[in-house]
């Protein structure tokens, strides 16, 4: 995305007279949803464009995304206009991956926006295939893609942009270890006399693994590392073979080079002639847009009270409570958050992610509820095994272990990633049905596909239950908390030596413990050289805590003095988490 970390919010932009003027038109396509206070032939071509760039992925990539979630484009018409939505001085557009819909923001309208709309539409591609990547790469090839056009009937991609080698050439370099590094909250992705760096280099450096004869036989390979979870620095230099400072010089030899590759793909980018007719926005859903917008970090308060403000304006709308069910469960009251979903759910909303995200949280407080969800969202995309797996969950919290052995058996295939839970639920749903034979045959499974500690020990507990040892494992779901931020409670000295000891063989990061998330789970943020890392803690009292006097630590929500830690982890099990946490010392 264009460089977006908060949105800059002015109160006014609220009241329903500002929002409703100037006049906001909506269009309506197969894939997208634009509003706009443009012209009404400038949105059709910008939503038509839109329309060309997604059918040019899907060809290029074989498939559809599995997971469709409604894509949301607004479009300004004046830098004014934009200005109170700006997420930082250099942003003229950029993508938020939202509750209900994914958004793409764009300050103005016209043709000479296309290389914007692909830009932007790459940030989404991105997004949906679940790959975390570093800034520098995420814009890099936002910006590669960006110069994709029509030649005959192929398309080329990768043609040189004029003032970004200008701007290279030119201006004082970053050193490539600042740019690598650099996270969504550094200067150099924020700061309009520092920005340019990370978008020009990134570009650059991107431009020279995907199309040089040197780099481009192992990109894929660095690609992959990337989508790995590997740092930037260590996948370049594993990858290529090379020290980061002589990948450096090559960059800085290529940007002064005279000649460049660009890519051919046979593919061509299809004309869109259906007929798409704009219609005028009521108020009402213009500022409903609008506070979709900022229901991000930046101007927290006000996001909440337009959110509460707009629900109890038309109390028998969904959206509202979706949004707030969303803006609650971002700031860790998960439990309130599954209240404003079941509003909205109750109220007609069947957007595919607040179906799989609602029946989830519910599977523990409320299973029948979260079947429901579960079964809608299975309707629109039958194809998704996780939330089968899901769905037999809640029957199973429900009591009725028959209808999850049911959902089980019409999971004919299942991937490597989901394999670990389908097993889990298996075995349970067996053991709870006392068929403990096909429950060792299924905690077996579990073993063999499970990926990290904590499910090898859950497999094991499954196992010895079906031998006839103990009591069967807990049911695992995404557990709504009580909203009460945990407790770490410091061992004795002694204890503390063995202990940390002990766990050694674990993998370890130094940095600073900078943001404490009180989420289900909560999760401690790390800063890094390689860049933020998050731990999530699972059992605060099992969490081998050392290197201070006291008996416990209070952690409030939110940022924390930066304070220098080591933190030893096992493999990540949550999605967005480095690991879960099992030693925490604090370094003098």
């Amino acid at each position: 995305m264009r460089p977006a970390t908060a949105v800059i919010l002015c109160l006014y932009c609220f009241s329903s007279t500002q929002a409703a003027d100037p006049r906001w038109i909506r269009v309506q396509s197969a894939n997208f949803e634009i509003y706009s206070t443009g012209g009404e032939r400038a949105t059709i071509d910008t939503v038509r464009q839109f329309e060309q760039v997604r059918g040019f992925f899907v060809q290029a990539m074989g498939h559809e995304n599995d997971k469709p979630v409604p894509v949301r484009i607004i479009v300004f018409n004046s830098l004014k206009e934009y200005e109170p939505y700006r997420p930082n001085e250099v942003a003229i557009a950029y993508f938020h991956a939202g509750g209900e819909h994914d958004t793409i923001v764009m300050s103005h309208i016209g043709s000479e926006t296309f290389p914007v709309a692909i830009h932007e539409y790459v940030h989404l591609v991105i997004e949906h295939f679940g790959i975390v990547v570093p800034p520098w790469l995420n814009e890099g090839l936002a910006e590669y893609y960006s110069t994709l056009q029509q030649r005959g009937n192929k398309v080329v991609i990768g043609d040189i942009i004029p003032g970004r080698l200008l701007a290279l050439r030119q201006e004082k370099w970053a050193p490539l270890p600042v740019i690598l590094t650099a996270d969504a909250n550094s200067p150099y992705y924020n700061e309009k006399n520092k920005a340019g760096s990370l978008y020009n280099e990134g570009w650059a450096l991107t431009h020279m693994i995907l199309l040089t004869r040197e780099y481009r036989p192992k990109s894929q390979a660095f690609l992959d590392a990337i989508a790995r979870g590997q740092d930037s620095i260590t996948a370049l230099t594993s990858i290529y073979g090379k020290p980061l400072a002589e990948i450096e010089r090559d960059l800085q030899a290529y940007i002064r080079s005279d000649q460049f590759l660009a890519a051919i793909v046979p593919e061509k980018l299809e004309k869109q002639s259906a007929t798409l007719t704009p219609e005028p926005v009521p108020a009402f859903d213009v500022r409903l847009v609008l506070a979709g917008l900022t229901n991000r970090p930046g101007k927290d308060a006000a996001t909440r009270a337009q959110l509460q403000q707009l629900s109890a304006e038309q109390p028998n709308r969904a959206e509202p409570y979706a949004e707030l069910g969303y803006f609650l469960w971002r700031h860790g009251d998960a439990n309130a958050a599954t209240e404003d979903f079941a509003k909205a759910f109750e109220l007609g909303s069947r957007s595919p992610r607040l179906l799989w995200d609602y029946g989830r949280m519910a599977e523990q407080s409320d299973p029948s509820k979260s079947a429901l969800a579960l079964n809608e969202l299975i309707k629109q995309q039958p194809a998704r095994a996780e939330v089968r797996i899901e769905l037999a969950n809640a029957f199973l919290n429900a009591n009725r272990a028959n209808d999850a052995l049911g959902v089980l058996k019409e999971i004919k295939t299942v991937t490597p990633k989901d394999a670990p839970r389908l097993f889990d639920v298996e075995a349970r749903v067996q053991l709870t049905l006392g068929d403990r034979d096909n429950a060792k045959k299924s905690a077996e499974q579990f073993l063999k596909y499970a990926k990290t500690e904590d499910d090898r020990i859950r497999a094991q507990q499954l196992l010895d239950y079906a031998a006839g040892k103990g009591a069967p494992a807990a049911t695992t779901t995404i557990a709504t908390g009580e909203g009460a931020a945990p407790v770490l409670r410091r061992v004795p000295q002694q204890t503390t030596v063995t202990s940390v000891t002990t766990r050694r063989e674990l993998p370890a990061v130094s940095g600073q413990f900078t943001q404490f998330v009180c989420g289900d789970p909560p999760r401690m943020v790390i800063s890094t050289p390689s860049g933020n890392k998050t731990f999530v803690i699972r059992d605060p009292d099992k969490i081998v805590v050392s290197g201070r006097d006291g008996g416990k630590i209070d952690l409030t929500c939110g940022d924390q003095k930066p304070i220098k830690v080591r933190i030893e982890y096992s493999p990540a099990i949550e999605p967005g988490s480095d690991g879960t946490a099992r030693a925490i010392e604090f370094e003098p």
